[in-house]
């Protein structure tokens, strides 16, 4: 095996660095450490193999090298110095939605790989481009059920997952989150030490999409009171659980820069001598203007918008944060939100709701309701097959710019066979998940937090239990470190305002700011709390929507000035 495809596993690392650390040999996290390890050699061809005889023939002769077919006007013509690209990231780098046809590239049985790894794929996109580029004489035809791991001597380590956290750039991945089914081995294992390119594509779930997505869908498919396609209701429902969701998430994405620095860590850890291109996530709504979608309400997209904004922020602080301490490592951030011309979006006037969007609305599967609630709508709100093939050709472009030396010739795109279409609705399935949902509704959310709204949706509105909100043992769904017992009084965030350090069973806060904390400048209620000895639900009633921010007084309320 050549030097430049030495193995790098996370128990390997582990050691070494103990082992560096016994004999004082561990540089300060904050020490520029220069990445310009020496690349091994390595061939320019594979090195000839013995050919055994039969008995009594001609002496060993040597086959010949193995060379990847291509058209016959190819032979004689150099290749160019070969090069490992990997391939890390969760459902937007594996091309999750990019298929019209609910297929992507499948198990070695051929059974369906919620992995979602699609061959129209952006990176995928991409790399084939600049291949073709690389060999001028070569033809790829691209779908979303295929790809192919060498182009020439040049490879491609594809370890994007959907559903993947930065964790599991070193953990396993499971199919479900406390199962025990992995779904996708540790991405940085068996991988090229020396690549050339690495490609890092994650944080989002690690700032609450998947529970997002998962609960603004639940909404829209658990129609209050059991009601199915004529509910007029569930806008209601939809926009205050996913306004109390966000509170939620809030402190995930404080964190978030810490971890992607992290990853990056890890990476520059497996890799020391690869450029690092981050991909932060295309914005598939307006910041104010969007148009409606059938499973989703303007205000819920509005929402959800600066969200977006602030995960792709938390990502480069966190790149910020890994340069300040590793500043000779080469990191490029693609932003396909400004990566269009003229540093335009490469999906304006495509967001959700528009003429030829390139983003999947709510996938409804009928054929995986059974087992696989979650992943029913696995593929909603990403980018369909227009949409990643778009931002792959944005990113082709890109990488030519920044890695000249590997791509000289820049994307050939002419050279590649695509037909991107974007998924057929159908009103028939639409239907059957709907009637699925109105008696099976509490199984849709088996993927997401324990203590995510989408596991508090039913067909009688939003309901929490009173042990997942005044229980100090648990994660509260709003940020902020609660005091509690005492008389009725608080802060926003769900702190009360003094007390003993137990819970009565029967505490429910009477003032809105005990539980809410301002949302924008909007507040969200209709909420029913239950448990302990209330086997009926109370109502905590609607608050405001306030013009401007108010302040929680205890004991007396939200006072508006």
């Amino acid at each position: 095996m050549s030097p430049s495809h030495v193995r790098r596993r996370a128990r390997t690392r582990i050691l070494l660095t103990a082992l560096c650390a016994a004999v004082g040999l561990l540089l300060p996290a904050t020490t520029a450490v220069a990445d310009q390890v020496p690349l091994p050699p390595r061939p320019t061809m594979s090195p000839p193999v013995p050919v055994t005889p039969p008995p009594g023939g001609p002496a060993p002769t040597l086959s010949p090298p193995v060379v990847l077919t291509c058209p016959p006007t190819c032979v004689g013509v150099p290749e160019p110095e070969p090069y490992d690209a990997v391939v890390y990231g969760d459902s937007y780098t594996s091309g999750e939605g990019a298929s019209h046809n609910h297929r992507y590239v499948p198990k070695a049985d051929g059974t369906e790989d919620f992995r979602h790894r699609s061959g129209l794929a952006p990176f995928y996109v991409a790399w084939a481009a600049l291949e073709m580029g690389r060999h001028p004489l070569r033809r790829m035809v691209l779908t979303s059920e295929k790809m192919e791991r060498a182009i020439g001597r040049d490879n491609l380590y594809f370890q994007a997952s959907s559903g993947a956290w930065l964790k599991h750039l070193d953990e396993d991945q499971m199919e479900k989150k406390g199962g025990t089914v992995v779904r996708n081995p540790p991405q940085t294992h068996d991988v090229p030490t020396m690549a050339k390119v690495v490609h890092f594509g994650l944080g989002g779930n690690d700032a609450g999409f998947a529970d997002l997505v998962g609960t603004a869908a639940t909404a829209y498919l658990v129609r209050p009171n059991g009601a199915l396609m004529g509910a007029l209701t569930w806008e209601a429902d939809q926009e205050k659980s996913v306004a109390m969701e966000l509170s939620r998430l809030d402190p995930r994405i404080a964190t978030l820069k810490d971890k992607v620095a992290h990853g990056l860590w890890s990476v520059r850890e497996t890799h020391p001598v690869a450029d690092i291109v981050v991909s932060l996530y295309p914005l598939g709504v307006k910041a104010s203007g969007n148009t409606r979608i059938p499973e989703m309400t303007t205000t819920t997209m509005e929402m959800i918008y600066p969200f977006a904004v602030r995960v792709n922020q938390a990502i480069r602080d966190g790149v910020a944060q890994f340069q300040a301490s590793f500043p000779q490592t080469r990191v490029h951030i693609f932003d396909p939100n400004t990566a269009g011309p003229n540093g335009t979006s490469v999906v304006a006037g495509h967001e959700l709701g528009q003429p030829d969007s390139y983003f999947q609305g709510l996938v409804h599967r009928p054929d995986v309701l059974i087992g696989k609630p979650f992943q029913s709508y696995q593929e909603s709100f990403h980018p369909n097959e227009p949409g990643s093939v778009a931002i792959g050709k944005a990113l082709a472009t890109f990488l030519a710019a920044k890695l000249p030396a590997l791509f000289p010739n820049g994307p050939d795109f002419s050279a590649l066979s695509m037909n991107p279409r974007p998924l057929a609705a159908s009103p028939d399935d639409a239907q059957a998940v709907l009637e699925w949902a109105a008696t099976n509704g509490a199984q849709l959310c088996e993927d997401t937090d324990l203590d995510s709204l989408c596991r508090s949706i039913t067909p009688t509105g939003i309901v929490l239990s009173k042990d997942l909100w005044f229980d100090p043992d648990r994660v509260r769904p709003f940020p902020g470190p609660p005091v509690p017992g005492g008389p009725d009084q608080g802060t926003p965030g769900g702190g009360g305002g003094g007390g003993s350090p137990g819970i009565p069973a029967e505490y429910i806060p009477k003032d809105p700011c005990d539980i809410f904390r301002p949302v924008r400048y909007e507040y969200y209620a209709g909420v029913k709390v239950q448990g302990g000895p209330f086997q009926t639900p109370v109502t905590i009633e609607e608050i405001v929507m306030a013009p401007r921010k108010p302040k929680c007084v205890p004991g007396v309320g939200l006072i508006f000035e």
